[in-house]
């Protein structure tokens, strides 16, 4: 078996445009929203690149990709290999079990759970402990001052939703209407604006101090993260049976979701290879939650894949955060300061005009 795994890296875009300047403020965005859009665009290119290399020298092997935008790459990598076995890869789901498990002071080996839904935008459908329900402990615990300011914008979507949401309050912040247009929502909510500049200019700071330790020969502790690929390896190399978490295809998985969009979901994995579990239907609020974005991943794939400029405005109009400041015309051109600033990592007839870049675009 090989195992071809992508991680996080430089897209070797160079010019930088701040989408504050239209007054758009983002916390992560390295998944969804603008952010997310164009970070799909310019590192899809890289993913088709690899998975031609995967198709001439490897086709058996599995990709394991830990790369974000998740949804968008998983998507347009499947799309243009479906001969190729891919599931992304996240931590977001052991690591909210993790932070759920410490809202209720119980360890977190003992819940048993569900989860299913988009990357980042995934559910905990069920929380149990020796076979009962703890949604009511986490809710009680939600009026702990405490334990709510560790976790605001989550456990407020979940006070009005009725479920606890993957991925942390600074992501999820950017994943909605609701937060960061007020001023107000977001000193109340802790919402912390440009977080994801902060934590990558502090990576590379670790990994200048890391890089210099390992050139003068210094040693280092390892142990085992919460991360799903080496556990991956062995069980597809001893025939261990495991369940993850994984970025899959939609077929007939979640039944309210689009058939062929990239879902999150449990996943089956042995001497045989991954196998993505059926989970039914989410809740149908929940659905809602994950539909908008499933649009915005979409157009944003075949933007790359069929070099549509006109699909890179459609997907910012249908994000939820932008259009929640944002005019369709502060939005066009917002767009078209980014394309021109990233032109030359973003995929083949993307920064050229189109004849559908206005007017009729019903194609």
């Amino acid at each position: 078996m090989t195992t071809f795994f992508t991680g996080q890296s430089s897209t070797g875009a160079e010019a930088r445009v701040d989408p504050k300047k239209y007054g758009l403020k983002q916390t992560i965005a390295d998944t969804l929203g603008i952010g997310g859009i164009f970070r799909g665009l310019r590192t899809i290119p890289f993913m088709l690149e690899l998975g031609r290399d995967m198709r001439e020298m490897c086709p058996k092997a599995v990709l394991l990709n830990y790369t974000n935008p998740m949804s968008m790459l998983v998507w347009a990598f499947y799309e243009s290999f479906p001969e190729i076995r891919a599931v992304g890869l996240c931590h977001s789901v052991p690591y909210t079990v993790r932070e759920i498990a410490s809202y209720v002071d119980i360890p977190h080996e003992r819940i048993t759970f569900e989860c299913a839904g988009i990357n980042h935008i995934a559910w905990m459908t069920r929380l149990e402990v020796d076979g009962e329900d703890i949604y009511p402990l986490l809710f009680e615990a939600m009026e702990d001052p405490e334990v709510c300011a560790r976790d605001r914008v989550r456990f407020e979507l979940m006070r009005h939703l009725g479920y606890f949401v993957t991925e942390s309050s600074e992501h999820n912040a950017g994943y909605t209407p609701y937060f960061i247009k007020d001023d107000s929502l977001i000193e109340k909510l802790d919402i912390p604006i440009d977080e994801y500049i902060r934590r990558s200019e502090e990576n590379l700071r670790e990994y200048e101090e890391t890089r210099k330790k390992l050139l003068a020969g210094e040693s280092f502790e390892l142990e085992r993260s919460v991360e799903y690929g080496s556990l991956i390896i062995h069980s597809m190399t001893t025939s261990t049976p495991r369940l993850v978490y994984g970025n899959v295809r939609n077929d007939h998985l979640i039944d309210n979701l689009p058939a062929g969009c990239c879902v999150e979901v449990p996943v089956a994995v042995d001497g045989a290879g991954i196998h993505p579990c059926h989970t039914g239907p989410l809740p149908p609020q929940l659905a809602g939650m994950c539909l908008p974005h499933v649009s915005v991943q979409e157009l944003t794939v075949r933007a790359a894949l069929e070099g549509r400029r006109d699909h890179v405005y459609h997907a910012a109009m249908l994000d939820r955060h932008a259009p929640s400041v944002l005019s369709l015309d502060e939005i066009h051109n917002l767009v078209d300061d980014l394309i021109e600033a990233h032109r030359n990592a973003l995929p083949e007839g993307v920064p050229e005009p189109t004849e559908h870049t206005s007017g009729d675009t019903r194609r």
